[in-house]
Formats: structure tokens, C-alpha cells, sequence
């Protein structure tokens, strides 16, 4: 995915300062990071980017880990449901949904209630 972590990053910080971010570490080589918010209201909380570092990050269980912190975020907020923003490709979609996410075609996302 063409994302420039420096730069969006700055830009997602200034925008969205009760933003959901993580760094996930494994042997002190950085495996994922991730960027999300909750909904204006904050009924919801989003993962909008998780990218995982494909020579470290397959040890660390990078979407499990990520989406139970997302969760544990979620309730600290107050958030009634989780979003997973535009998955990838359907591959990618279909791993999600085996977390029992459930696809919104015309939203693009995945999402469970809590």
C-alpha cells in the first residue's frame, strides 16, 4: 500500500488526537503498526491502517494481538463496535472475517459489535 508513515502520520495525530495507535515490537525489530479512531460520536471505534513487517512480523500474531488492544480501547471509550476500514483485497478480507468481523460491501469495512 502506498502509505508514507512519516507524513500521514503527522497529518492523522494533528486531526484525530483520541486516535487508536500501536507500534508492535518482537525482539527489537518493529513488526506492525497501526492507526485508528473512534467515530465522532464515539460509538465506534476504526483500524484505518495495520501493516505488519513481512521478515518480523509473522512471529508476533500481529492482527490478534492489534485488534484485542483495539478492543480493550474501544471499551475504555465507551465503543459499542469495532470497524475494519477497507480491507485490501478479498483474501485479506476473508482472514478478518474468520475473527468473526462481519463485510459492508458498500462501506468497505468489517465490523463486530462488543
Amino acid at each position: 500500500v502506498d502509505w508514507d508513515w512519516t507524513e500521514g502520520y503527522n497529518a492523522f495525530k494533528y486531526r484525530h488526537p483520541k486516535r487508536f495507535e500501536m507500534a508492535l515490537w518482537n525482539n527489537g525489530t518493529l513488526a506492525s503498526l497501526s492507526l485508528g479512531k473512534p467515530t465522532y460520536h464515539g460509538t465506534k471505534l476504526r483500524l484505518d491502517f495495520i501493516e505488519g513487517n513481512p521478515e518480523n512480523g509473522k512471529d508476533v500474531r500481529v492482527f490478534q494481538t492489534t485488534f484485542l488492544a483495539l478492543a480493550g480501547y474501544a471499551e475504555a471509550l465507551g465503543a459499542a463496535e469495532l470497524r475494519v476500514m477497507n480491507p485490501i483485497n478479498a483474501d485479506v478480507r476473508r482472514y478478518y472475517e474468520g475473527f468473526g468481523l462481519i463485510y459492508v460491501a458498500k462501506g468497505d469495512y468489517l465490523f463486530v459489535r462488543l
